[in-house]
């Protein structure tokens, strides 16, 4: 058979059958045939498919690993917020040796101002001679700058500490309206006190008393300066006659001198031991267990004599618009200061309560009062503090007798009650309890009355009169604001928006591996599609090109 030109040239063209790699015309073998590049690469690139498949799977597994972690601690910060702010709060302001509260309280960095104003008598000899009303002029106020220091310190296993108290006083002329050598007319307490102590005394010491009384030229009204009637305490023929017959009668005398603070500036002694919770359990930080080894006071009947509260100076955290509660030394007793309003100081938001006519009210208006009456309760306005002043007639209000009795008010001159200037006041940061501000004022008034053992008593108008009153004011420096305001607003935005922030991460990282799993899953072969391969390829082109 003759072959023709156009049919070998169609022959040459057609590709020769491949079996195996070796190319064979005719059944005869005439070597191997060579693999075009295209599909060179294309089996070399689907040789290298199953390991970059699983290693793109490992990629979104891990991914949607890390997006389900991140969510799901995200959303435990956001749930968990305020717990884990309260517990890290609370541990700062717990009461350790190495806390952060632990500082604030032991020395008290915010500066503390006790100013005090005297009530001047201008028309004693008028008093005595023709019972008239007294008349009296404020004097003040005279300055100083209070210093508070914990000492013999003892922390207790029941998370209670033991401490004493320093204070230290220093005047502060700059910031005062008088000086200290100012002469000052006021009643005789010595005489009032020495009164107090032989009412139940027999008839003889009695005339005896009276003798000794005219002896030394005694006065219902005494002149002494600021400083003798503060601190420096002034000597008086009483007490050293007190001093000398307190062997032979069963009295107790306290001081060698008189004066409202005599011997109190730099005593550790003074404001006796107190027993405080630690905070351990937050809701007791700053609770006065004990106060000189008991949990209550002489001074009033039960249960007015209950020692409860702070000890002053630390308040639990997290206040409600109800009350606070406090015991002070200085009157025996402790204060229920109610709410009263927000306020707002450097940039802190607080709660301020205050006092109101509840307190010094009369058994009439609040039934809760007729225990401080020890035995006969005083009017409107008046704590009668007898039993906690070694028997003399001592009776606390507040200044200028705000709230007091119409009547008692008008038996004097000069008392102009102002409820802004002279109620007493705490503001508080309501998350930590801490104070920002305070004006605790009191004034110390004597009850005057007629008494038939004592000659110069014996013809004397009936009056509560006026002696002194003090304002002790603490207010936060924009510093210390500052940092409460970190802690209060900054630190709480913080935590809210990185747990707000973690959970959006979570669930982005979440959702972008899902989205990568969707699209991976869309290229694989769908069911009964060969897959693709070197060999799959090869065959179809071979089975294309015959």
């Amino acid at each position: 058979m003759t072959v023709g030109k156009d049919d070998a040239a169609v022959k040459w063209l057609r590709p020769p059958e491949v079996a195996n790699g070796v190319s064979v015309r005719q059944g005869a073998a005439v070597g191997p045939t060579p693999i075009t590049a295209p599909a060179a690469r294309l089996a070399v690139s689907n040789r290298r498919l199953p390991a970059a498949m699983a290693s793109s799977s490992a990629c979104h597994r891990g991914l949607l690993a890390a997006g389900a972690v991140t969510l799901v601690i995200g959303v435990l910060a956001v749930l968990l917020n305020q717990q884990l702010f309260d517990a890290i709060l609370d541990k700062k302001l717990e009461l350790t040796p190495d806390s952060d509260g632990y500082g604030f309280w032991h020395t008290m960095p915010v500066p503390i101002f006790i100013k005090f104003y005297f009530w001047n008598v201008t028309n004693a000899e008028d008093v005595v001679t023709n019972h008239a009303k007294p008349i009296l002029q404020q004097l003040g106020p005279y300055v100083y700058t209070e210093k508070h220091l914990k000492v013999n310190m003892t922390w207790n296993a029941n998370d209670t500490i033991t401490y004493m108290q320093v204070k230290t006083w220093h005047f502060e002329p700059d910031l005062s309206a008088g000086r200290l050598d100012d002469n000052i007319t006021s009643l005789n307490v010595p005489l009032l006190a020495a009164a107090a102590m032989i009412k139940d005394m027999d008839y003889f010491m009695k005339v005896m008393f009276n003798e000794m009384v005219n002896n030394v030229d005694t006065q219902l009204f005494i002149t002494k300066t600021a400083t003798q009637l503060l601190f420096d305490g002034y000597d008086d023929p009483l007490l050293d006659a007190a001093a000398v017959i307190k062997y032979l009668v069963n009295i107790t005398i306290p001081f060698d001198k008189f004066g409202w603070f005599y011997s109190r500036n730099g005593s550790n002694y003074y404001d006796g031991v107190f027993n405080m919770d630690t905070g351990a359990e937050v809701t007791q930080l700053g609770r006065l267990h004990y106060w000189n080894n008991t949990d209550k006071t002489s001074a009033f009947e039960a249960p007015c004599n209950m020692i409860n509260g702070s000890a002053g100076e630390l308040f639990h955290p997290r206040r409600q618009r109800d009350y606070v509660e406090f015991y002070s030394t200085d009157i025996c007793r402790s204060l229920r200061v109610p709410y009263k309003e927000e306020m707002s100081m450097y940039g802190l938001d607080g709660y301020r309560f205050q006092a109101d006519e509840m307190m010094f009210a009369a058994p009439e208006t609040n039934p809760d009062n007729w225990c401080y009456c020890n035995g006969e309760c005083p009017p409107a306005g008046l704590l009668n503090e007898t039993l906690c002043r070694f028997g003399v007639p001592a009776f606390v209000s507040f200044p200028h007798m705000l709230y007091a009795d119409p009547a008692v008010l008008d038996q004097t001159v000069g008392q102009e009650p102002n409820e802004t200037l002279h109620n007493f006041n705490i503001d508080l940061e309501p998350l930590t309890g801490v104070p920002l501000a305070v004006r605790a004022r009191f004034q110390i008034n004597m009850l005057l009355k007629n008494n038939s053992d004592v000659d110069l008593l014996h013809n004397v108008s009936s009056v509560y009169l006026p002696m002194l009153w003090f304002e002790n004011t603490v207010d936060t420096t924009p510093d210390i604001a500052d940092q409460f305001v970190t802690i209060v607003q900054t630190v709480p935005t913080v935590m809210s928006a990185g747990s707000i922030t973690l959970a959006a991460l979570g669930g982005a990282l979440l959702l972008a591996g899902l989205v990568l799993v969707v699209l991976a899953r869309s290229r694989r072969p769908q069911p009964g599609e060969e897959p693709l391969t070197a060999s799959s390829t090869t065959s179809s082109l071979s089975v294309t090109d015959r």
